[in-house]
């Protein structure tokens, strides 16, 4: 299981902190594939978070990177591999609760981390890190990586990636853009579009591994 995190940066201010939270939690129920895959269970916890939990690794990189390029959020990725999700039975519900609370509690530290994003493991009723479990330290650092790149891209690279992603050739994304071809292989060269998709896919790998382990 992949729990997410998501926490306002400080940058939004408190009197439009509740109605950012809301209009994420409306987004993700009425378009629940707008980020690249199903969500379920995102709820707003207090007024400056949200939470929940995602079913696959594709699913959580893709609403991470999302999240990312809106410099809104920092996002707390806790991962719970099955061997201890298989022992969390139907009445130990607070045990899966208190590591909910444990994410809602290191989100703020995920703002201020590179990219805006930690990665923590549960152990038991508890987090780890990288420091304690140092076989997360590449899927951080990695995922730190992708979401700086994402925020740094342009609109108008993003616009031609996700043209791209369609299935779009360059010739037709510069047909539809009204540009030359040139210009966006340049804006795709530029955001780091295809190196960031291999990996983006590499990470998901890594991630679902962790979950299986």
């Amino acid at each position: 299981m992949l729990c997410i995190t998501l926490t306002l940066a400080n940058s939004v201010p408190a009197e439009a902190a509740e109605q950012t939270v809301d209009q994420l939690v409306d987004s993700l129920n009425i378009h629940p594939d707008a980020v690249g895959g199903p969500v379920a269970g995102f709820k707003a916890i207090g007024q400056r978070q949200v939470q929940g939990c995602l079913a696959s690794a594709d699913e959580a990189v893709g609403f991470i990177l999302s999240a990312a390029r809106s410099a809104t959020w920092g996002v707390h990725l806790t991962v719970i591999p099955n061997h201890e999700d298989a022992q969390r039975t139907p009445n130990a519900e607070p045990s899966l609760q208190r590591v909910m609370e444990l994410a809602s509690a290191a989100g703020p530290r995920a703002v201020r981390a590179p990219g805006g994003v930690r990665v923590e493991l549960t152990r038991g009723d508890s987090l780890v890190d990288v420091k304690q479990t140092p076989e997360i330290g590449p899927i951080e650092s990695t995922l730190q990586l992708l979401c700086a790149i994402e925020r740094r891209r342009t609109d108008e690279g993003q616009e031609a990636g996700l043209m791209i992603n369609a299935g779009k050739s360059q010739t037709q994304a510069a047909q539809l853009l009204g540009v030359s071809q040139q210009a966006v292989s340049s804006r795709l060269q530029a955001g780091y579009w295809y190196e960031s998709r291999k990996v983006a896919y590499w990470l998901a790998v890594q991630i679902q591994k962790l979950v299986q382990d």
